[in-house]
């Protein structure tokens, strides 16, 4: 797998069968198949030019899960082990954090960070309004 370091990052790997397979941010607000699609196939073309014009046969969109403090958070409420907040990272560290709660559930074994607590936004109820305006600030930040 390989990456960039923006903030709206893009990945991509060779599937089993030679295809590209590549994804990552569009947008911090909803957007449609078809405009993650073509700013994908955008962004695809920026890193490798000599693929203009291949032929896109898949694309999805979804959302992604992000803590304020961008960190992962396993801990404890009310008797329930819980791990969340992978920031776009969900596949290796569901793995492992999920790995780390099996561990504190079957054998006490509490995880060094597992009282991290939840930094909070101001007058933040559920809904995210912010997010087109971080998206703005992180372009931004990509462009210097």
């Amino acid at each position: 797998m390989m990456s960039d370091t923006r903030n709206f990052l893009h990945y991509w790997r060779l599937s089993p069968d030679g295809r590209l397979v590549f994804g990552g941010r569009t947008s911090f607000a909803p957007v449609s198949v078809q405009t993650a699609r073509d700013r994908l196939y955008a962004a695809m073309i920026d890193i490798y030019p000599q693929l203009a014009g291949v032929r896109v046969s898949h694309a999805w969109t979804g959302n992604v899960g992000f803590t304020f403090d961008q960190l992962p958070h396993l801990t404890r409420s009310d008797g329930v082990t819980y791990a969340m907040g992978y920031c776009g990272s969900g596949v290796a560290l569901g793995s492992w954090m999920g790995t780390l709660a099996a561990e504190w559930i079957a054998r006490g074994a509490r995880p060094a960070f597992s009282d991290l607590r939840f930094p909070r936004m101001p007058f933040y109820r559920g809904h995210p309004w912010f997010l087109p305006l971080v998206g703005v600030y992180y372009s931004l930040l990509d462009r210097l």
